[in-house]
């Protein structure tokens, strides 16, 4: 469990060596090394956890500032650092901090000065992953209690009445004298909290229903209109949301109003940037997501065998009997054709022309796909097939008429193109 020195880490410490029998307990200390008081306070929670035959991790933080990280920002990933850290280094299931109702209620003020929607009035959630706060369901008041009770000594952090931290400020300046006005107030938003939470579990079953009836298209996500028709925008975002993976990840305003904003003016072929691992592409019917570009690839080949790079394989065989076949990345030519030629498979680029079959004269292949109206996506990733430099194949569309299979063919050559990669 997290240990600080105050009164509230203090309350949870001692509340939890009463289980001691039943449980396996550690405390972790962090020593942010920021004021004068940081020794003595690592020196009184080391004498405490002691005197409770409790083992103490102590992590001493590195000034490791991350690019525009405020001290606020990087205090707290050394804190979850140090937490998941010691979790891991005393093989234990879980951490327990000892966040309180008017943490929670600070919170849910804070989420609503950044323009917050639902989720951000759901606070603090009582558990997080392997995060657990037993304590969020008491005030401050109870909490005191409960240390004056027991005598329980603690130490006063002096930084938490600097009111140039927002956190600071929206306690003191903020929630206490409104507390004097609305002796309920603590209650009322933890109340609000708890219903939030009801209301955001609710909408995330709704979406996740949507979200098992997605197409998905190797690394792409499908979301055709008509799936999606009854929902508004916001419950689109939401979706977009959850398929990204980030349901319990509360965004910052600008992230909503941003594909908000999106979702209802993007034309066929606008791509918003969801992160750093995501785009979200406008196709005619329906919305594409894709986790990556394929990357381009170069690969010479030889008439018959097996063959691959980058999660694609190619086989050539010879056959005795042309036939029929549906699989657009199955065809045949005429294997005299490419005989003695050197095959390379790649990315298409842009110039590329070919003479189409059953079409006189040559066809760029961006006319092509335009003309099929491939996505921006499946264009990026799109292949073909040529032989000594001139295409003879724009891989599961068209062949081209200069190989095709004539009456007068005597060999064939099956051409099969599979990918493991979307």
């Amino acid at each position: 469990m997290a240990v600080s020195g105050g009164m509230d880490s203090i309350a949870l410490l001692h509340l939890s060596s009463k289980f001691k029998k039943d449980y396996e307990i550690f405390g972790v200390h962090v020593n942010h090394g920021l004021r004068e008081a940081s020794e003595s306070e690592e020196k009184f929670v080391r004498g405490l956890c002691h005197d409770y035959n409790i083992l103490l991790s102590v992590h001493n933080a590195n000034r490791d500032f991350i690019p525009g990280e405020s001290m606020e920002m990087w205090a707290r990933r050394i804190r979850q650092d140090a937490f998941e850290s010691a979790r891991k280094e005393y093989n234990c299931d879980f951490v327990l901090t000892a966040h309180h109702a008017n943490d929670n209620a600070e919170t849910i003020l804070m989420h609503l000065d950044d323009g917050c929607g639902v989720e951000g009035l759901r606070g603090i959630p009582s558990q997080n992953g392997t995060t657990i706060r037993p304590l969020l369901k008491f005030n401050r008041n109870d909490i005191e209690e409960y240390a004056n009770f027991h005598n329980l000594n603690f130490v006063m952090d002096v930084s938490n009445y600097d009111t140039s931290i927002k956190r600071n400020y929206v306690r003191h300046k903020v929630l206490l004298p409104w507390e004097d006005q609305a002796k309920d107030l603590i209650v009322q938003l933890s109340h609000l909290s708890e219903n939030a939470n009801r209301t955001v579990a609710r909408m995330n079953s709704l979406i996740e229903e949507i979200s098992n009836q997605v197409k998905s298209n190797g690394n792409q996500k499908i979301i055709h209109d008509k799936l999606v028709k009854d929902l508004n925008v916001s419950q689109k975002v939401r979706l977009v949301k959850h398929i990204l993976g980030e349901t319990e990840i509360s965004w910052r305003r600008h992230q909503w109003i941003e594909l908000k904003n999106w979702l209802k003016s993007s034309k066929t072929g606008s791509r918003l940037k969801l992160n750093g691992y995501w785009t979200i592409l406008r196709d005619r019917d329906c919305f594409i997501m894709n986790t990556k570009i394929q990357k381009k690839i170069n690969l010479s080949i030889q008439p018959e065998g097996r063959f691959g790079s980058d999660g694609f394989n190619i086989t050539l065989n010879k056959i005795e009997v042309p036939f029929l076949n549906s699989n657009l990345y199955n065809e045949v030519i005429d294997a005299h054709y490419v005989m003695g030629k050197k095959l390379v498979l790649r990315s298409w680029s842009k110039g590329d022309r070919f003479n189409p079959l059953g079409m006189i004269g040559q066809k760029k292949v961006s006319d092509l796909l335009v003309d099929e109206k491939v996505d921006y996506y499946s264009k990026e990733k799109q292949l073909v097939l040529t032989a000594n430099d001139e295409i003879i194949w724009v891989c599961g569309r068209r062949l081209s008429d200069t190989a095709k299979v004539t009456q007068f063919t005597t060999e064939y050559l099956e051409l099969n193109l599979t990918s493991n990669v979307g």
